[in-house]
């Protein structure tokens, strides 16, 4: 079982080089004085574990517990490029099977012991925290033990999972006998299954295959009163689907174990068109007709000026031959607008045929809408470092650049004054936005930020900061909270806001029935 390195993304020997041009470049928007990197220090170790004689197999040794003391967030990051480890577990639990899970669970309510469950650790709202609220001790409970895959159900489309498996061995073993999840988060790489269905994923083909939680046709949950088994059905009419109180629960409920997923055909390789747009509202425009005429794309993602601008440069994509052409004849200024970019793919040779056929009904909305179409390298290049991002986000923390991230969804008609509520209220001076999981009546919004941070704690307290700004400012437009990262502990005070004083009456009490005790992940979603 292999580990995410302590200090930020990916494995060791697996980095994504900042490009000298690319940092220069950067550093001139912010307007700061270039600087060399910075190395990580040595590992920080946690404090003294309470001692625990768990029933399943498990590690307490300070590195074990270090890989398991919180997730990915910028905010874990420069704590842990500190020196610090502000929440680390006093063990780490590894269970092979549900019925260890349940082990698990019933040992902990009995020694007063939270316990966190943990799949790849890719959270970047602190869901994996160690945290362990009123309990004496605390527990990881990392179960990529659980990673088994059944045999496709070709008749329904369906197969079984264990919770456990990462992303590309989930896919791998559906590809072979020619199906596909079409799930591709940004965190593809390191994360579970598990942790798709717990947090409510979205990958980046959802707008046409949806996100997890419309895939997920079935579960079953190891609570600290019992198991808890969802049938897998097509619909029901049986009163409200208590499958969605855990999807989205984000450990609270239960420990998820097993999940029967849809599934589909492999399709064929993606089909991607690109148009440059005047201006973010005409490239909104062409994105909503396209949604509310019945196409549905894999892909569909509407970059903001800045971030057009930002790609074309640090790509070295405005200095191939189109670019250099369209400036040549006077319409370089087309480059100076927002990118919209759509892959389409269907499964089969049918879907194959309608995939096609979307293709050229989004190039006729585009162009009717001021579209100005530039072929499909953009989405090529595009699908070639789609996994990459995280990488570059440390290698910008090694030179003091803060660069983080956070996303909502909100209806069209409230996009605009949304986006400059945001523009205007952030400190950072480098802010941008794209539109991607496109719906017919919305969008999810995806908003990246750069600050010259050197001092780590400055970093932090501007992170602090921002997040809550954030936070606030989603809360008085109407937008949702997360689109797909989920709430954690750094979303958790603007629940409320969203949900209302019943809704969330209505969630702390599930959480009273399932877990009484009060030992699934503390200070997380409630």
């Amino acid at each position: 079982m292999s580990f995410m390195r302590w200090w930020g993304w990916g494995h060791d020997g697996c980095d994504e080089p900042l490009p000298e041009t690319s940092r220069a470049t950067l550093f001139a928007l912010l307007g700061a004085d270039d600087r060399p990197p910075r190395g990580v220090g040595a590992a920080p170790e946690p404090i003294p574990a309470v001692p625990l004689t768990p029933p399943v197999r498990s590690a307490c040794d300070p590195h074990a517990r270090l890989l398991h003391s919180m997730g990915k967030s910028s905010r874990d990051l420069l704590h842990l490029r500190m020196g610090r480890v502000p929440h680390a577990p006093d063990a780490v639990l590894f269970p092979e099977s549900a019925e260890e899970v349940a082990e698990a669970l019933a040992w902990a309510g009995r020694e007063d012991v939270a316990v966190i469950p943990f799949g790849g650790g890719t959270s970047v709202v602190g869901g994996v925290d160690a945290r362990r609220g009123e309990r004496r001790a605390a527990v990881s409970l990392d179960l990529r033990g659980l990673a088994r895959v059944g045999e496709v159900d070709e008749e329904s489309g369906l197969v079984e999972a264990q919770c456990g498996v990462l992303g590309p061995d989930l896919e791998r073993l559906l590809n072979a006998s020619g199906w596909s999840v079409g799930h591709f988060p940004q965190s593809f790489e390191h994360s579970t299954l598990g942790g798709w269905v717990a947090t409510r994923s979205a990958g980046q083909n959802s707008t046409r295959w949806g996100k997890i939680e419309h895939m997920v046709a079935g579960l079953r949950a190891v609570t600290p009163g019992g198991e808890w088994n969802v049938p897998a059905l097509p619909a029901r009419a049986s009163g409200p689907e208590l499958r969605e109180l855990l999807v989205g629960s984000e450990g609270q409920l239960g420990v998820l174990c097993d999940v029967t997923l849809r599934v589909h055909r492999r399709p064929p390789a993606m089909r991607f068109s690109s148009w440059f747009f005047p201006c973010f509202d005409s490239g909104r425009d062409a994105l909503r007709e396209m949604m509310q005429a019945g196409l549905r794309p894999a892909v569909l993602r509407l970059s903001d000026e800045l971030e057009t601008r930002l790609h074309l440069t640090l790509s070295g994509a405005d200095q191939k031959l189109g670019p250099r052409l369209l400036r040549a004849v006077g319409a370089g200024s087309r480059l100076d607008g927002c990118h919209l970019m759509a892959g389409f793919e269907g499964a089969g040779t049918a879907g194959d045929r309608h995939a096609h056929a979307e293709q050229r009904c989004a190039g006729r909305i585009a162009r009717a809408g001021g579209g100005l179409p530039v072929g499909s390298s953009p989405g090529r290049h595009w699908e070639s470092e789609r996994f990459t991002h995280p990488y570059l986000r440390d290698r910008l923390l090694d030179v003091g650049v803060l660069a983080e991230t956070f996303e909502t969804a909100t209806t069209y008609t409230r996009i605009p004054a949304l986006v400059d509520a945001v523009r205007e209220a952030l400190e950072a001076p480098l802010v941008m936005c794209h539109l991607s999981h496109a719906y017919p009546d919305g969008a999810s919004l995806y908003f990246t930020w750069f600050a010259d941070a050197p001092d780590p704690e400055q970093a932090l307290e501007l992170w602090t900061r921002t997040k809550r700004t954030a936070g606030e400012g989603l809360a008085a437009h109407g937008a949702a909270l997360s689109h797909h990262h989920a709430v954690g502990h750094d979303h958790r005070p603007f629940m409320a806001a969203e949900h209302g004083e019943h809704g969330m009456a209505l969630l702390r009490a599930a959480k009273r029935e399932l877990d009484p005790a009060g030992i699934l992940n503390p200070e997380k979603l409630l």
